[in-house]
This record gives structure tokens, sequence and C-alpha cells, in this order.
């Protein structure tokens, strides 16, 4: 995902956890300190972009339309279940008795697990889980799935972890990743939570990749760098690798087994082969967010494909992009082949996610049909990160391809262009020519969005109900489960490659002939958009651009490489 070596990254994924509040959590009372208890805000406790913290729903002009906003409608009408997305740690319990990994304070766990351990159900289906830790007073007996408990205990919390976070938040890279704060502060099993120097006394240890790929850490330079992690402190301890680099790519490390073994649990995007699953993607709240942008009109789009990149690295993604803007408009306005000004305002910042930036970046991209969303490391097992989530979001149709288990993830197969089902860019260019020109077409494109959310495919409303829960859910399940529900890293297969051998518009990515490898692609300026292009006015909206014919030309500017 990195784009070079400063540390800018021309997208970092889907921003996993734009998720700033707790789905799950929203199965509390309103108190506010049980809110807090359970790393939930006061205002974001509504879970429901479009709430206001007086809890009415917004009422802004041409902006915010509830009865158009089929999924604000699902939240509005079930705001604390949210019964239209499906349980994600079923039989989760913070106040169980039956916890695999315990605080040191507490009775520790007997050995390994059983075959009987190995194939129990903790299904408890449609339910989420259970309150996180929170004291229960004589108002307030009702945990989250509904059922009474006893609290004879119940001013005692259980399966309270100190945390410590191993060089810190500031080591951690929290671009596009809005909602991963929340693992830094106390709430649902996270008693305390620590920085530097806190291996001593922590039950828990979680590690970050960017410091380790970019800041560094734990590496001994008498064995070439490689990386060794500090001796736990005790037996009982439990280490958690948090990743989001492409395994095949930057996050290289995670195809070592002598790397990935030092840790018992690993965080990643690729459902299949970690533990706790941490993906990009939307949540409910960026979703209902961004509804006012994904309604913009087609007739309001320039019809062209949008591009920002903050800087250029020699790889297929660069070489395929040239290629279609040889054939269909494209405007380029970050750093990398830039053949068209930046949007009002100015480039964003990297990692600038909160509220007003994502809305000013939102904005800004809606006002073009496409947007092109390829990922820098190619075709990686369940790597999908922001640059297609955010376009979806917002209505801009994004050209994109990826593995199999990543297209489990859409709302609907038609809501993208996918590069493998063409096989030249001319074909393409026809493809991207009908959706901007023909209402069916682009209607198409965004129907999902208009669905009842509860038909929307079950990859797609569990990675919404993953992405919108506080991630401190995901390691506290994974502590109380333990091996019982979730294999350790060194049980786990090794990463998977990205794979190169993917055709994309009549040729792979990489090998003799592949993208990037033809002599005399890897260089060279991008088209300008007005060779395709017809230009009335310089605004970006549709009122001033219209495609020109195929074979025509474009009349709004000069023609040749811009």
């Amino acid at each position: 995902m990195r784009e070079s070596n400063n540390h800018s990254r021309s997208g970092r994924g889907v921003w996993t956890a734009v998720a700033t509040v707790a789905v799950s959590a929203l199965a509390l009372t309103g108190r506010a300190a049980s809110r807090r208890a359970a790393g939930v805000s006061d205002q974001s406790s509504s879970l429901g972009a479009g709430r206001s913290r007086r809890g009415g729903w917004r009422e802004r002009r041409d902006a915010w339309r509830p009865e158009e906003d089929r999924l604000a409608a699902a939240m509005r009408a079930d705001p604390v279940y949210h019964r239209y997305l499906p349980t994600i740690y079923p039989g989760f319990d913070v106040n169980s008795d039956d916890w695999w990994h315990k605080p040191r304070g507490e009775v520790p766990s007997l050995g390994a697990a059983s075959a009987d351990d190995e194939r129990r159900d903790f299904d408890l289906p449609g339910l989420p889980p259970r309150r996180a830790g929170v004291p229960s007073t004589n108002d307030d007996r009702r945990p989250a799935h509904g059922r009474r408990h006893d609290n004879t205990n119940k001013n005692k919390k259980k399966n309270q972890f100190k945390v410590c976070l191993d060089n810190g938040a500031g080591s951690w890279d929290v671009a596009f990743a809005k909602g991963i704060e929340n693992l830094f502060h106390p709430g649902v099993c996270f008693d305390t939570v620590e920085q530097n120097n806190c291996h001593a006394n922590a039950d828990v240890v979680i590690f970050n990749e960017h410091d380790f790929i970019w800041g560094g850490a734990h590496r001994n330079a008498a064995r070439g760098g490689r990386i060794e992690l500090p001796e736990k402190a005790h037996p009982s301890q439990v280490y958690l690798y948090f990743a989001h680099e492409a395994a095949g790519g930057f996050g290289a490390e995670l195809r070592d087994k002598s790397f990935t073994s030092q840790f018992d649990y690993l965080s990643y995007v690729d459902k299949r082969r970690s533990a706790m699953w941490w993906p990009f993607g939307p949540s409910l709240r960026s979703l209902t967010d961004d509804f006012e942008w994904f309604r913009k009109r087609r007739e309001a789009r320039v019809p062209a494909v949008a591009w920002l990149a903050s800087d250029c690295v020699a790889q297929p993604r660069v070489s395929i992009l040239r290629s279609i803007a040889d054939a269909f408009p494209v405007f380029s306005m970050g750093e990398c082949l830039r053949n068209a000004p930046p949007p009002a305002g100015g480039l964003p910042r990297r990692g600038a996610v909160d509220p007003a930036s994502h809305a000013s970046f939102q904005r800004a991209m809606s006002d073009y049909m496409f947007y092109y969303a390829v990922e820098n490391a190619g075709a990686c097992a369940g790597y999908a990160t922001e640059k297609v989530w955010m376009a979806l979001s917002r209505g801009s149709v994004p050209l994109y391809f990826g593995t199999d288990d990543v297209y489990e993830l859409l709302p609907d197969r038609d809501a993208i262009v996918d590069l493998r089902e063409y096989d030249s860019v001319e074909s393409l260019a026809r493809k991207l020519h009908a959706i901007a020109t023909d209402e069916r077409e682009w209607a198409k494109a965004h129907a999902w969005r208009y669905r009842d959310p509860s038909t929307w495919p079950r990859e797609f409303r569990t990675l919404l109900r993953t992405t919108s829960t506080d991630v401190k859910y995901g390691v506290c399940d994974v502590l109380m489960k333990g091996p019982r529900g979730y294999h350790k890293s060194r049980e786990r297969p090794r990463q998977a490659r990205c794979d190169d051998g993917v055709k994309v518009l009549g040729r792979t990515l990489g090998g003799i002939g592949g993208w990037g490898e033809v002599r005399g692609e890897s260089g060279g300026a991008l088209r300008a958009p007005t060779e395709h292009l017809h230009r009335r006015c310089g605004a970006a909206t549709g009122a001033c651009w219209s495609l020109s014919r195929p074979g025509e030309g474009g009349k709004g500017g000069k023609g040749g490489r811009g």
C-alpha cells in the first residue's frame, strides 16, 4: 500500500475502521457511563450518521433526506441491535467465567484446547456481543442480548486485562483507519492501556506493523536486521500483531513464519489467514454521511476517471492507467502523473479522516463519474483498501480488480467496473462511455444503495458490522475463545503472495509482455483529459464537460500529452 519510503501512501485502503462507533455497543443502555466503559464516545453513541447529539435527524436542505436513504431508515428503526447486520462475535460475553485467556490476577486457563473445546459452538444467532465490563445497577439489569442475568456480583468486573501498546500509540500509522484509536483506550475487556516500557506488567501486548516496517522496531543488527520480539514477561502473556499492508507487497514479513510464529494471534485483512479480521471498509456512519454525494445525478458529474496518488512507483497500475487515458478521459490530480489541477482547496492531507476532511475529499471526488481504485500491490488475497470503498460510498464507479475473496465483500458486482472482464482498453472505454451516457447503465451501477440493507449480500453486511464495531470487541473475543475459536499464528498457513498472473485488459500484471514490463511503457506523461472531452467552462461539473464521440477528439484544450 505504501507508495514510497517517505511514509506517504497513495491510499490506505478503505479505511478499515472509519468506524468510530461500536454497533454492538449500541446494545447498551443510553447511559454515558456505560458508553464510556465500552469505549464509545458520547458523540458517536447513536451510531447513526444523520443523528444529531440531541437525538434528532439532521434537516439540511438538499443534503439529507432520510426517507430516500433506506440504510438511514433501517438504522432509525433498529438503533440498538441492527438486526439487518449479521452477528460477528457470536457468544461473546465479557462477564463469562469461561474465558480461555485470563488476566494474571485471575485463574489461568488449563492447558491446550481439547477436541471438545475446538468443536464448541459459540453461536447465539442474531445477538450482538454482551455489554462490556460495566457493573450493573438496580436500574440497569438487562445485558445487551436482552436476557436478565444474576447480579450477585454486580459490582465486580471480570476479565479485565492490562494492555500494553508496544512503543506507544505514536508508532501506529492511523491514516485511513479512523476508529483504530479505540484500541488505545480502556473499555470492553481492556482495564488499562499503557504505552512504552510496559511489557513487564501487561497481560496483553499489542504490536503494529508500521513500527516494524518503517520504524525498525525490535531489529537485531547482529543477525542481519532480523525482527526478534522481547521475551514474554510471564507464560500467560498474550502477543497480538496488527497489520494492514499487503503480504505480497510491503507487508512481506507476514509471509515469514519465523516472524509470525513469535505472536499468538494476527489481526489482518485476510479473514482466512488471521485470527481477528481487521479489514478496510465503509462503516454505517460513513455510508450515511456520504449519501448526499452518492445520490448526485449523473448529469452533475464530469464523465471521466479521477485519480489521486501522492507519488509514483514503477508498478503495473501506472501503465494500466496510462493506457486507459489514451482511450478515455482521466483526471490525475495527485503528485503521480498529474495532468489536471488538484481539487479546490488543494490536495487532502494523507490520513486526514476527521469528518470535515473526509467530507471535503468525498465532495470533491464525487464530481467525477469514475475513480481509478486499483491497489498499488495488485491482486492480493483479502486486500481491498479505502480506494474502492470510498469511491463506492460517494457514488463514483470504481475501476477495480482484485481476488475472488475481495469480490465477495462487494455490495453488488455491477457496482464496479471489473478490469479483469475486458480484453482490451478499447472494450473498457466502450463500457465507460455507456455508463456515462446511458441512464440505465448508470442506475445499474448504483442500484445497490437504494435497496433494503437487509437484502445486501451477507459478506458486505458482515463487513459493515465489523468496521462499525469498536475494534476492542474483536480483541476481547479472541481472548475469550482462545484456540477453541481461533487458531494461533504458528498454526495458520503462511500469508499468500499477490497474484501477478491475473489478466487485466488482455495482459497479465507481471511476466513477459505484462503491464509495466513492455519496453517504453514505464515512463511518459499521462494524456490530457481534454483530448476526449468538450469543455464549456472550467468547473468540475457535468455542466462544463461532455464526452467527445469516439474518433472525434476533444475541443476543450491542447492536444498531445499534458
